[in-house]
């Protein structure tokens, strides 16, 4: 089935039903920690442990220390000043004098008028917040999916340890044997060569898998903020998801028709249109004259001494000044800052509609995706449960003393590595699942973020 491309114009329709989109359908019971228990508290760490989302909260805090400074010049400035002063002073043949005192003040500056443009400047600063918040909970999206999808990871390599360390397992048992025929007399010291390389080889391959599996848990402790992790936290199998086919269609009818409006991203992108139209209403009064009130109070108390006098004066000022500046031009700086805020608008608007059209392109693909991998977990299962139920007559036959150990473990064998072909399949189909559900903006893991974040 092709990949849909929706035209520009129902893109554009989606931005204005976007207030009347329906309910998101419900999926939870279906992502990863709902069949893996072990995963949620993971998830809990992650999210304020994890060294992304320590790196995205310090983003936010910076962003709200930018917004007070961005936001000061709506406030009225003071200042004060005090100091003491001597001086000394003498001419040619004249006596020497000495002035010193004291004299200390305060300013007061208030901007009064200047078009609006301090109040966008400071509403600027207070969306970037809001849009650092957004890609806060936007980070944590994107961080539970790559965990989860370690996680089932973790499983895997750990099946494959099993299934090694039983092959090495079979692998000794086989050396041992010949040893033993060796020593009848049976086979010759070759052929015990040969088995002892089997042995050799087959513990390589596990002390391998064990490693990599080690490897991965501690670049997955790092991902999540772990100091340890507890081996019974990470199980030996991933039990069987049920796939429900109307809810996936609900889930791309739902973000193809209003959704997709409605992700953090997409937000974002709303956002930031608003701090280019504010920019762009700031550039237009560069050029305006604009109005500061500013108030001084200044005292000074000398004393100054003389061969011939002594004489002390205490002076106090106080003014008000209401002072306009006016900048007529200048070089058409304004008309180049004008030009960039609309360009940057422009530059938003084009990236916003490509995001759009991508992300409807990607939803669909990954439906399709998902319809692809429930298909070849069914044929995993199906060749599973064919295997078993040989292995069960296997188990029979040798409790009737027709099968032999070695066509039990040869058995054995076999049924591990359609164990993990099938936990393979499980963990494709729910690692598309959570992708398919997280690139809609449904992911309940999102809850775990406080709400002024998301909203």
């Amino acid at each position: 089935m092709p990949i849909i491309r929706l035209p520009i114009t129902l893109s554009l329709l989606l931005a204005a039903v976007v207030s009347m989109r329906a309910e998101a359908p419900p999926v939870a019971g279906t992502l990863p920690e709902d069949f893996l228990p072990g995963l949620k508290p993971i998830l809990m760490n992650a999210l304020e442990r994890s060294p992304t989302m320590i790196t995205a909260s310090l983003n936010t805090a910076q962003a709200e220390a930018n917004r007070y400074q961005l936001a000061a010049a709506l406030w009225p400035s003071l200042s004060a000043y005090s100091y003491y002063q001597e001086t000394k002073e003498s001419i040619s043949q004249g006596q020497a004098s000495t002035a010193k005192g004291l004299l200390y003040g305060a300013n007061l500056n208030q901007p009064v008028f200047q078009w609006g443009a301090y109040k966008n400047q400071a509403q600027i600063a207070r969306l970037a917040v809001t849009i650092s918040e957004r890609h806060f909970a936007d980070t944590y999206r994107t961080l539970a999916t790559t965990v989860r999808e370690q996680y089932i990871g973790l499983i895997q390599k750990k099946v494959l340890l099993r299934n090694a360390r039983f092959q090495q397992h079979i692998a000794e048992k086989a050396l041992a044997t010949q040893k033993a025929r060796f020593e009848a007399g049976s086979v010759s010291e070759a052929e015990v060569q040969g088995f002892s390389m089997n042995a050799e080889d087959a513990k390589l391959a596990a002390d391998r898998s064990e490693e990599d599996l080690r490897y991965s848990e501690r670049v997955f402790m790092r991902l999540v903020g772990l100091d340890d992790l507890n081996d019974a936290l990470i199980p030996s199998e991933i039990p069987h998801p049920e796939y429900n086919t109307a809810l996936a269609d609900a889930v791309l009818t739902g973000f193809v028709g209003q959704g997709v409006e409605s992700t953090f991203q997409s937000e974002v992108y709303r956002l930031t249109l608003e701090q280019a139209k504010k920019n762009i209403a700031i550039t237009k009064v560069r050029l305006l004259p604009k109005l500061a009130l500013s108030a001084a109070y200044n005292y000074s108390n000398q004393t100054s001494v003389s061969a011939t006098s002594i004489s002390q004066v205490g002076v106090r000022s106080e003014s008000v000044e209401l002072a306009a500046n006016w900048t007529i031009f200048d070089g058409f700086a304004a008309r180049g800052a004008r030009l960039s805020a609309m360009a940057s608008r422009r530059e938003t608007e084009l990236e916003k509609q490509s995001y759009v059209d991508s992300t409807l392109d990607s939803i669909t693909y990954m439906r399709h995706q998902v319809g692809f991998a429930q298909r070849s977990m069914a044929m995993a299962e199906v060749h599973n449960a064919l295997i078993d139920s040989q292995m069960e007559r296997f188990r029979q036959d040798k409790d009737l003393g027709y099968a032999s150990e070695a066509t039990i473990d040869a058995g054995t064998v076999n049924l591990n590595a359609t164990q993990f072909n099938m936990y393979q399949a499980r963990g494709t189909y729910l690692s598309n699942w959570t992708d398919f559900i997280s690139l809609a903006g449904i992911d309940p893991a999102v809850d775990n973020v406080p709400s002024r974040y998301v909203r």
